[in-house]
């Protein structure tokens, strides 16, 4: 079996390591795709229809959220709202090859935690979070998600405070959870694809205090662990199987993750402006970044926005067929899961309530 397992991995490096027609050589592509456009249309987010569409599951994943939600106090007095954003839909659309509640529910929980901590802590000003508070408070999610050990003394102290905030509340079940149901590796891929999430939120605090339009270089830089890749390393887990940890971090593999987070995030930045504006908070998105680094119109940065999507969906799927090619039994399904996580994550997107109200 390991030299089964070699002889692939050896096959799969000869691929990625290989001349000019292969993988390594693509690493220029993001930078050049801000350049010009591979498609005709600037107004529409390229995009595969969703794998899966199961209103039924979708339903009954968000309503066992909404009383998981109410059951620890997050969004209290608002659960509505969040029942509107249907973070059950999402998981159906993302996860299409699962059917096992018990997995779907985890990628639930990891959605509305994520999302909450957003809400909660860092995106909007009416939930009574300073920004000077951010760090600390994202501080102490990574306590929620990787217990300290300490004293008894001061352990019991440390889980008395993680008990005062729903969100460190949800943030304990998802990842309690996630041991439960995923193996010590997947679990540790997991917590560091969301501390990573939480430094990068640091990052964009900064800029809010700062009332600050980075370059775009540095706003993709932050934005693409700020964005969806602690969410799409749960793919192995909620599909019950495990993508081995030496080739989730081949650079191939981890390129082609990371650019699947930053298309999503791009989506995200491109559907939820209004949202933002309302929360009456600093904006400083793509649409900014690239109005400000090129002198245009928010009207034509958007567009440019548009366009910068649809040539990232171009490298992501010429290199995930690329990389389908010789991959590992594991990989290929893995792959396909990033697809389909994709495009249902754009679905959702440009259907929550979340963002059209």
């Amino acid at each position: 079996m390991q030299e089964k397992l070699a002889k692939s991995l050896n096959l799969l490096n000869s691929v990625i390591s290989g001349g000019p027609t292969g993988l390594g050589t693509k690493s220029f592509k993001i930078a050049s795709a801000m350049k010009g456009s591979h498609y005709d249309s600037d107004t529409e987010l390229r995009g595969r229809p969703a794998y899966r569409n199961d209103p039924a599951l979708g339903k009954e994943l968000n309503d066992r959220l909404m009383v998981w939600a109410e059951s620890i106090g997050l969004y209290k007095g608002h659960i509505d709202y969040l029942r509107k954003c249907d973070f059950g839909g999402y998981v159906m659309l993302t996860h299409a090859f699962s059917y096992d509640r018990e997995r779907l529910f985890l990628a639930g929980q990891s959605m509305v935690a994520l999302f909450a901590l957003d809400d909660y802590f860092v995106d909007d000003h009416r939930n009574g979070a300073p920004l000077e508070d951010v760090p600390r408070n994202l501080s102490l999610c990574m306590t929620a998600l990787d217990d300290p050990h300490s004293t008894p003394l001061y352990e019991s102290q440390t889980q008395e405070h993680m008990q005062s905030n729903p969100v460190f509340v949800s943030l304990q079940h998802y990842i309690q959870n996630t041991i439960k149901l995923g193996t010590p590796k997947q679990v540790a891929r997991v917590r560091h694809e969301d501390m990573a999430l939480f430094v990068s939120m640091c990052h964009e605090s900064h800029w809010r205090i700062n009332k600050h339009i980075a370059p775009v270089w540095e706003y993709l830089s932050c934005r693409q662990p700020n964005g969806f890749t602690a969410c799409l390393a749960l793919i192995d887990v909620v599909d019950g199987y495990e993508l081995p940890h030496n080739i989730y971090s081949l650079p191939a593999v981890r390129r082609i993750v990371k650019i699947a987070g930053l298309v999503t995030v791009m989506v995200n930045d491109l559907v939820s402006k209004e949202k933002e504006i309302e929360a009456a908070v600093h904006q400083f998105g793509i649409v900014e970044a690239l109005q400000k680094e090129h002198g245009i119109s928010f009207e034509e940065a958007h567009k440019m926005g548009v366009r910068f999507h649809n040539d990232l969906m171009q490298i992501f799927e010429d290199e995930s067929r690329e990389l389908s090619v010789f991959a590992t039994p594991e990989l290929r399904r893995f792959l396909i899961g990033l697809e389909a996580w994709v495009a249902g994550s754009r679905v959702w997107h440009q259907t929550s309530e979340r963002y059209q109200d």
